[in-house]
């Protein structure tokens, strides 16, 4: 029963410490998006390396072409 209590106990601590962990990213999370510009993009963005797009299909397209998926 005591070996229970102690791992218990351990877990408990281990929790508290990961709690505490993302109580932190998620400040510094909240202070990068206060420290943002309106209006920015705040994730990192690639170019098409093809430099452009000539048509996109979607699965609206694909079913009225063949009646089915």
């Amino acid at each position: 029963m005591e070996k229970l209590v102690q791992a218990t106990m351990v877990n408990q601590k281990n929790n508290m410490a990961i709690i505490r962990n993302i109580e932190i990213q998620i400040r510094q999370m909240a202070k990068k998006i206060a420290e943002g510009q309106s209006g920015q993009i705040l994730a990192n963005t690639t170019t098409n390396p093809k430099e452009h797009c000539n048509k996109i299909i979607t699965k609206s397209d694909k079913k009225n072409r063949r009646g089915r998926w």
